[in-house]
C-alpha cells in the first residue's frame, strides 16, 4: 500500500492513513541513483518508504578507463527488483541480550572482515597482475598505434605540404596570370586610348587641312577672278584703244579716199565741163563759120562722153589707196566706192557700240 501510495496508485480512503512521498527525487534518464550509505542517509527518505532493497554489483570492476579519484562501484551499480519482505529500520535495541549479541556480531564481523580482506587482497593482487599484463599489452598496442599514427601524421604532413605547395603554386600562377591579364587589359586600353587620340588628332588635322585647302581654293579663285577681271579690263581697254585707233585710222583713210575721190571727181567734172564748154564753143564756131573739113569729121555722141567719164571715175577710185586690213576681216584691196560707203557705215556702227 505504501509502495502504491508512493507512486500515487492507491485509491483515496478516509479509514487508512496515507502519507505522501517526501521530496521525491528527480527521474533521471539513466534511472540510476547514488548507492553510497551516506548518500542514502542524505536523501531524507525514511527506510520504510523505500521501495527497493538496495543495489547489487555484477562483474568485477576493471579500472582501465576509470580515474583513481572515481569510485569503482558507482558507475556499475544497478537497481534491484522491488522488495517482498520486511525492511529493517534504523532503530536500536538497548536490552542486555541485544548488547551481547551485538558484541559477538562485532567480533564475528571483524574476523569475517579480516578474512574477506585477505581474500580480496589476493583477488586484488591477481587482478592487478592481469591488469598489468593487459596494461602492457595495451601500452604496446598504443605505442604501435602511436607509431603508425606518427608515420601517418608525417606522411599526411608531407602530402599536405606537397599539396599545399602545389595549390600555392597554382594559386600564385593564377594570381600572376590574373595580374598579367589585368595589366595587359590596362596596357591595351591605354594603347587603344592613345591610338584613338592619335586618330582623332589626324582626323582633326585632316579637317583643318581640308578647311585650309578650301580657303586657299576660295582665295585663289577670288584672286584669279580679280586678276581675270583686271586682265579683262586691260584687254578691253587695249582693244577699245586699238579699235579707237583703228577707227581713227579708217576714218582718216576714208577721209583721204573721199578727198582723193572728190579731187578726182572734181577733176573729171571740171574736165567734162571744160570739154562741154569747148565743144559748145566749137559748135558755135562751127555753126558760125562753116568748115568743109569739119563736116567730114564725125562728132562723138554725148552718151559716149558720159561712159568715158564714168570709166575715168572708176579708174580714179581704183587708184585711191586701200584702207588697212582689220583683224578677222576679208581682204578688200580693190573695193569700189559703194563698198567704201558701206565700210563707213560699219565703222559708224562700231563707234556707236
Amino acid at each position: 500500500m505504501l509502495s502504491l501510495n508512493s507512486y500515487g496508485l492507491a485509491k483515496a480512503s478516509n479509514q487508512h492513513l496515507t502519507l505522501p512521498r517526501l521530496n521525491p527525487p528527480a527521474i533521471r534518464s539513466s534511472n540510476t541513483l547514488s548507492v553510497g550509505k551516506l548518500a542514502q542517509e542524505r536523501r531524507d527518505v525514511h527506510p520504510w518508504y523505500r521501495t527497493t532493497s538496495g543495489f547489487e554489483y555484477g562483474r568485477h570492476v576493471d579500472f582501465q578507463d576509470i580515474g583513481l579519484n572515481v569510485s569503482p562501484v558507482n558507475p556499475h551499480a544497478k537497481h534491484m527488483d522491488f522488495t517482498h519482505g520486511f525492511l529493517q529500520g534504523p532503530y536500536t535495541d538497548s536490552s542486555l541480550g541485544s548488547l551481547d549479541m551485538k558484541k559477538k556480531r562485532l567480533v564475528l564481523s571483524d574476523k569475517l572482515r579480516a578474512e574477506h580482506k585477505i581474500r580480496m587482497q589476493a583477488k586484488f593482487d591477481e587482478k592487478q597482475l592481469q591488469l598489468n599484463f593487459k596494461r602492457e599489452v595495451r601500452r604496446e598496442l598504443r605505442d604501435k598505434r602511436r607509431l603508425e599514427l606518427t608515420e601517418k601524421t608525417h606522411a599526411s604532413s608531407v602530402i599536405q605540404r606537397h599539396v599545399r605547395g602545389m595549390l600555392a603554386r597554382t594559386h600564385v600562377a593564377a594570381a600572376h596570370s590574373a595580374l598579367a591579364h589585368v595589366s595587359a587589359v590596362r596596357i591595351q586600353s591605354f594603347c587603344r586610348s592613345k591610338m584613338r587620340i592619335y586618330h582623332a588628332k589626324l582626323a582633326l588635322q585632316r579637317i583643318k587641312d581640308d578647311l585650309a585647302v578650301d580657303a586657299a581654293c576660295v582665295i585663289q579663285r577670288k584672286i584669279r577672278d580679280h586678276l581675270a577681271k583686271r586682265n579683262a579690263r586691260a584687254e578691253l581697254q587695249r582693244r577699245r584703244e586699238q579699235r579707237s585707233s583703228r577707227r581713227q585710222q579708217i576714218q582718216k583713210e576714208l577721209m583721204d579716199a573721199r578727198r582723193r575721190a572728190s579731187v578726182a571727181i572734181q577733176r573729171i567734172g571740171r574736165g567734162l565741163i571744160v570739154r562741154q564748154r569747148m565743144r559748145r564753143r566749137r559748135l558755135v564756131a562751127d555753126t558760125g563759120v562753116p568748115n568743109p573739113f569739119s563736116s567730114k569729121r564725125k562728132q562723138p555722141p554725148l552718151q559716149t562722153a558720159q561712159v568715158q567719164s564714168k570709166q575715168q571715175f572708176k579708174q580714179a577710185a581704183a587708184a585711191a589707196p586701200s584702207p588697212a586690213k582689220p583683224p578677222g576681216k576679208k581682204k578688200a584691196s580693190a573695193v569700189p566706192a559703194p563698198a567704201l560707203r558701206r565700210l563707213s557705215s560699219v565703222d559708224s556702227s562700231l563707234n556707236d557700240a
